[in-house]
């Protein structure tokens, strides 16, 4: 199977933009596919080339046939057929590297975007909404990326544009120069539309990611404005969003359509005043028959590539706006700023200082907190999200420790961890410690019976996107098995239990604690199934340290402790 522009992709490493300016980072963009884009832009001017030259072959054979040569007659069948095949193979090389420019502009972004989320990593939901970084990677890469696409034909209409133009002038300096003055006046005829058409769908850009970001926000909280009554509020807030979205398209729509319109009228005017003046030069014996057929087909020609400077404006506009938007997600810097150390592989103690919390080594801790927001929070500050200079690995603080060392000793699950679209092997392709299987990872969950629920044969069974088809207890434990399987030196759980029936509960902390009893593990969590199985419980009220001490011993002697764990009964 022959090669195709665009085998290399993904690449490994996507690079580092330039973000200086819009410019610069579109410069950079084409500078890493270079190789494409100069091979396309090879056979984009031969194909318009091709056909620039179309018109005077057959005004020559026109002329032949006029003058009775029959030679001249075959010449002009055999260049013209030549002709033809080239155009036609040069066309298809072209077509089949603009799209290879543009599919691997598009490449190189998204995983530009996709490595920025990455390393954002918790800190993107608090930095960018979910639907502006859903918008810019769907829509504005494209915008961008077909930039790229028109590369080709935009260098061979302007090559072949002036071939024309020398054509003319050298069979009559009146249409060459009528040509060449013409076509500079239509360019600053349509100048200037091109700012304001800019700043609308600029405009329109930012309403749609505010409308997409409001959308994402009122599905994912359907549930909560159901039990509250809030859907009507809501969703009349999408309805205005999604008005203020169509005023703007329309606005914008206002532009393009004149500018559309200016792409007709005005390259239409300059071949009428081309034929005009061809024709007076005719009707006074300067031109001959063959001639005259040439002067036509130049100038029907010529709409060509003045359509694509046009459209090259307005496609132009487009990427620029969409870069701003590329660009400004690529400049978001993370919240916590992070040393050089590395985490030590043995420590004598995990503290927050904050609420005066400390987790022994290899100890099964169980963390019960009277505010479900105060848990979240300890949650984010022990996994290095939030104030990482509160927590201590021994006396080193985290903002002294690299990312990468926190997030490779650390692993903490959220309360509402995300799944992802895919099989359940695709689930599990994690880095791991290799200690543990994926089949014992999943018995450990209690998470063996989703296989049986889902389409497919066991671990090749499909995930549709966030595990929609999932109900609340499944999700928790298919993401509670991948966090056992990933079995990193330090587990912090969230409530990872809170959608589960009691009897299956049961299942996962014994088994929860044999699997991970001799591995630092902290499970903020109220259940009295879980706390049952802890090495020892640690109570935050008000957000700090109030009791620690045995499930048991906590139950007997604190009465606030009591209230959270069993709810007064």
């Amino acid at each position: 199977m022959s090669a195709t522009p665009f085998d290399h992709l993904p690449v490994p490493d996507p690079g580092q933009p330039d973000l200086r300016s819009v410019p610069k980072f579109l410069w950079w963009v084409g500078v890493r596919q270079r190789k494409i884009v100069l091979t396309g832009t090879f056979f984009g001017i031969i194909n318009l080339l091709c056909v620039a030259l179309m018109p005077g072959v057959l005004g020559r054979g026109i002329q032949a046939i006029a003058d009775e040569s029959s030679s001249e007659l075959q010449k002009a069948v055999v260049s013209a057929l030549a002709i033809g095949l080239l155009q036609a193979a040069a066309g298809i090389l072209r077509h089949r590297r603009a799209v290879g420019s543009w599919i691997s502009a598009a490449t190189r972004l998204q995983q530009l975007v996709a490595r920025k989320a990455v390393d954002l990593g918790a800190d993107l939901p608090r930095l960018v909404s979910t639907g502006e970084v859903s918008a810019i990677n769907s829509n504005d890469v494209e915008r961008v990326a077909r930039v790229y696409d028109l590369i080709p034909r935009l260098s061979g209409a302007l090559v072949s544009f002036f071939v024309v133009s020398i054509l003319l002038i050298n069979s009559s300096p009146t249409l060459g120069l009528l040509v060449i003055i013409g076509v500079p006046l239509l360019g600053l005829a349509i100048g200037p539309i091109i700012k304001p058409l800019q700043s609308r769908e600029s405009a329109q850009r930012e309403k749609l990611s505010e409308s997409s970001g409001l959308a994402a926000d009122t599905v994912a909280g359907l549930r909560i404005l159901r039990g509250i009554g809030g859907e009507e509020t809501f969703l009349k807030r999408f309805q205005n969003a999604s008005q203020n979205v169509r005023a703007a398209a329309v606005r914008t729509a206002k532009m393009r359509a004149l500018l559309d319109g200016l792409q007709v009228i005005l390259p239409g005017s300059l071949v009428v005043g081309v034929i005009w003046v061809g024709g007076n030069l005719v009707s006074r014996g300067d031109l001959k028959v063959g001639e005259l057929l040439a002067f036509y087909g130049y100038s029907a020609f010529l709409m060509i590539p003045l359509q694509i400077l046009t459209e090259s404006a307005q496609r132009l506009t487009s990427g620029v706006v969409a870069a701003r938007r590329v660009m400004k997600l690529l400049r978001v810097e993370i919240l916590q700023s992070h040393g050089n150390s590395k985490f030590p592989d043995s420590f004598n103690k995990l503290t927050d200082l904050k609420s005066g919390l400390t987790i022994s080594p290899n100890k099964f801790v169980g963390v019960v907190c009277d505010n479900s927001l105060t848990a979240d929070e300890l949650v984010d500050r022990l996994g290095g999200y939030l104030e990482s200079d509160q927590v201590f690995v021994d006396d080193t603080p985290f903002s002294e420790i690299t990312r990468d060392q926190i997030r490779s000793h650390i692993y903490a699950q959220e309360k509402e961890p995300a799944i992802l679209s895919g099989t359940i092997s695709t689930l599990f392709n994690v880095k791991n410690s290799g200690r543990i299987s994926m089949e014992q990872a999943i018995e450990a969950a209690s998470a063996a019976d989703i296989l049986d629920s889902l389409e497919g044969d066991g671990y090749n069974a499909e995930v549709v996107e966030r595990g929609r088809t999932l109900s609340g207890g499944q999700r928790q434990r298919l993401a509670l098995a991948r966090t056992i399987f990933v079995d990193a030196p330090i587990v912090v759980l969230d409530d990872p239990t809170s959608a589960v029936d009691a009897h299956t509960e049961a299942r996962i902390a014994s088994r929860l604690k044999q699997i991970r009893g001799a591995q630092t593990t902290v499970v903020f969590t109220t259940s009295p199934l879980l706390l049952d199985h802890t090495d020892h419980v640690v109570m935050i009220s008000e957000g700090r340290v109030a009791a620690v001490g045995n499930h048991f011993d906590l139950l007997k002697q604190n009465d606030e402790y009591k209230r959270l764990v069993v709810r007064g009964e």
